[in-house]
């Protein structure tokens, strides 16, 4: 017994069909209508990266003036105490 099967597409819809292709992009295909928000969002993506660069070359350069900073203190606090103790030393006598 064979059965009919009901045609649901036309042939104007399917030459319609074959003409329309999916929307280009670097993450491979996409469907209409997101293209936009895909830029959009990579733009923000952008500008957060570029933020963030920006953030962590300040506290990079902040970092670098702290440890100069912590290290001239250092020699300092060392040259005092060696004082000190050649001082202590010499009223031992």
């Amino acid at each position: 017994m064979r059965t009919r099967h009901l045609s649901l597409v036309t042939s104007t819809h399917s030459d319609t069909t074959i003409v329309r292709s999916n929307a280009l992009s670097p993450y491979g295909p996409v469907r209409a209508g997101l293209t936009t928000w895909q830029t959009t969002q990579d733009q923000q993506l952008t500008e957060l990266l570029s933020s963030l660069e920006s953030k962590v070359a300040s506290l990079v350069s902040k970092s670098c003036t702290v440890l100069d900073t912590l290290n001239t203190v250092t020699q300092e606090v060392s040259a005092v105490v060696s004082n000190i103790a050649i001082e202590g030393a010499g009223t031992d006598e």
